[in-house]
């Protein structure tokens, strides 16, 4: 057969043929690229936060991590990012127990989903014009749980040793420091808020409020300390909750 044109591609096709495939695959280099970036980013993220409280928690816990087995001398060169867990690209989580009448401390971390321009995108829009969606944020929860008298029951009995532990045992009780930017959506959120009433408080700054169902209590836990962390943590801190009640209302 005679040679023609057909028989070389480079003559029968020019890149203005392949515009749509180029523009697809710029679409899916750029969600790539976004992808592997905003999952980077959340990861040192997450690292930073734990290579910067890991003394603390230390301090305060025998047991900081997943490992089964507490470390008494605590290696320099650990910076303890090893100690926090990733369970999604925006999901990570860290945990410490080994105190006295606290049974464990429960920590995740929320990152915005920076790894998804798209569904980043849309959780902007919605929180710019609706007031029921939040923005994108990173945000902390720390949760510690006290034994509350049942210590025989949760720590593991070990022959020849015994619990030397009082029991705690606490008066029934909710009681809360809230930053007034997030007083309401803190009440539809958390039953337990819902019944306390709002007093501000002449020791604490402006934008923060004490949610309480006593002054009593207040005068008991508002100490120095914890005035100047609070004062201090500005308006990072949302709210820090000690509850005896669930954060869901209870259907019966």
């Amino acid at each position: 057969m005679p040679y023609t044109k057909w028989y070389n591609i480079h003559e029968r096709y020019s890149l203005a043929d392949f515009r749509v495939e180029g523009y697809i695959l710029g679409i899916v280099l750029t969600l790539l690229l976004f992808h592997l970036f905003g999952s980077r980013g959340n990861r040192s993220k997450a690292k930073t936060w734990m290579r910067a409280h890991a003394p603390l928690l230390r301090k305060e816990f025998a047991l900081v991590g997943f490992s089964s087995v507490p470390k008494r001398d605590v290696d320099e060169n650990d910076d303890g990012s090893q100690l926090i867990r990733e369970k999604s690209l925006f999901e990570f989580e860290a945990y410490a127990t080994g105190r006295q009448n606290v049974a464990f401390a429960d920590i995740n971390l929320l990152l915005a989903k920076r790894f998804n321009p798209v569904m980043h995108g849309v959780e902007l829009f919605l929180g710019f014009f609706l007031d029921s969606f939040s923005m994108p944020q990173d945000v902390v929860e720390a949760i510690v749980y006290p034994f509350d008298g049942r210590e025989n029951k949760t720590v593991p009995l070990i022959p020849g040793t015994e619990l030397k532990v009082e029991k705690s045992t606490y008066d029934n009780f909710v009681w809360a420091i809230v930053n007034k930017e997030k007083m309401q959506k803190a009440r539809e959120d958390r039953y337990d808020l819902s019944i306390t009433l709002t007093k501000d408080h002449g020791k604490l700054p402006p934008w923060l409020t004490v949610m309480s169902e006593s002054a009593e209590i207040t005068d008991a836990l508002l100490t120095l300390e914890l005035i100047e962390a609070v004062t201090k943590a500005g308006d990072c801190l949302e709210y820090l909750v000690v509850s005896d009640q669930p954060m869901d209302k209870p259907k019966t």
